[in-house]
């Protein structure tokens, strides 16, 4: 038996930061519902005007698009979908019926928007003092700037991230693929975790607010600290040399080596030879000085070498490197095979393919992937008939109404 089986989570999420906090508690056997619009799918469907191939598989979108996008289906295993109108008279009954007998709300959209719905936290916890709610706005619910629309990429600008990335004399940058989401969906799902231990000791819901801006500025922690500027230098650290990426076998293969210390530098210095080992090198005062013509020295050396060989000789040395993996690298690393990273999953829509797993282990209370993402409203049926318990005539006319739907509206 899975430790959160029995659980049922209610999420009124999009993209990826809401959706991945549900995950990891669906991974541990939560009932996830993920609900959604039949006028406004997930962004991660991919609700474009014209689909991108490159987010299906066989870079194909196949009839039903919305079902097969690798975005959605990568964060939604194990869940159900609902596609229900709220603003429809049986839309919100069978919503707030469902939240009534769910343990979790989980929000990521601006702040008030659950209060615009009709289900703010005041108004639930009146009826269901047991839920727990939690909302995840960019910028928290109040403040100057609460109100904020946010992606992952701005908020790490608003985080004070993206002043600390650039290369000298150039403008500041994002990491790339708005890693704030996940932060904030870890933190949320903590956060949860924690909420409930305390109902069970107390019996007593909470309503939890997860800023995910202020969650992400952990990871810059000294320097707000300290009141630190950092002055942008590309892969450069002060206190280490060479801390860079360097070319390798073919055209964008890269592998990272760092040294922290003269005896590390001595024993890469050993592997270069020739003018690696010259006296000007031998402190991280001389490297840093010559830290230009260092980065070159290494690059001359490290061109047209296979980058996982040569990583893999460097860490027998004691050295810090690694190849810069790409995407084909890691679906084929045996170091995650062999720690079971991947779960082949069937999708009707999209096929069968390997999913990677959550990086949490535990010999106690170990999670899986038991099922690959919802199609479209697959869940309407069961949530209806089976959750809410109504009887079948019933069902079937709220099916056929316009407050549930299994494909998106014209348009969307």
């Amino acid at each position: 038996m899975l430790v959160l089986e029995g659980l049922r989570v209610v999420e009124l999420t999009t993209a990826w930061a809401g959706p991945m906090a549900g995950r990891i508690l669906a991974w541990y056997g939560a009932e996830s519902v993920h609900i959604e619009s039949p006028t406004r799918t997930n962004t991660w469907r991919s609700n474009r005007d014209a689909p991108s191939p490159p987010t299906y598989p066989d870079l194909d979108p196949g009839d039903r698009p919305w079902d097969r996008c690798f975005t959605f289906n990568s964060q939604n295993v194990n869940k159900r979908s609902l596609v229900v109108d709220l603003k429809t008279e049986d839309g919100f009954a069978a919503v707030y019926s469902l939240i009534g007998q769910a343990d979790v709300l989980i929000c990521n959209f601006r702040p008030g928007m659950l209060d615009r719905l009709g289900l703010g936290y005041d108004t639930l916890h009146a009826e269901f003092p047991r839920l727990i709610v939690m909302e995840m706005p960019a910028y928290g619910l109040t403040g100057p700037d609460a109100s904020y629309a946010a992606l992952g990429p701005t908020m790490e600008m608003a985080a004070g991230m993206s002043a600390m990335i650039a290369y000298p004399g150039g403008q500041p940058t994002v990491t790339g693929p708005s890693y704030m989401d996940p932060i904030g969906g870890f933190n949320g799902a903590a956060a949860i975790l924690t909420a409930l231990h305390h109902r069970d000791r107390t019996g007593q819901g909470q309503h939890i607010e997860m800023a995910q801006v202020e969650a992400a500025m952990q990871f810059i922690g000294a320097e707000l600290i300290e009141g630190r500027d950092v002055v942008p230098d590309g892969n450069h650290l002060p206190d280490a040399a060479p801390h860079n990426a360097y070319p390798a076998e073919a055209e964008d293969a890269w592998i990272v080596i760092a040294c922290f210390s003269d005896e590390d530098w001595a024993l890469l210095a050993a592997q270069i030879g020739g003018a690696a080992e010259e006296a000007r090198f031998a402190t991280l005062a001389g490297r840093k000085t010559h830290e230009a013509e260092l980065d070159r020295l290494i690059a001359d050396w490290t061109t047209g070498q296979d980058r996982h060989a040569l990583a893999e000789r460097l860490q027998a040395l004691g050295l810090a490197a690694a190849a810069v993996e790409t995407a084909p690298d890691l679906a084929a690393s045996a170091y995650l095979h062999e720690r079971d990273h991947f779960t082949m999953l069937t999708h009707p829509e999209a096929g069968t393919h390997p999913h990677p797993n959550l990086p949490l282990h535990s010999e106690t209370a170990q999670g899986s992937a038991r099922s690959a993402a919802p199609g479209y409203g697959e869940g309407n049926a069961y949530i209806l008939r089976e959750v809410l318990g109504l009887p079948e005539e019933e069902v079937r006319r709220m099916l056929s109404s316009e407050a549930f739907a299994d494909v998106p509206a014209p348009g969307v």
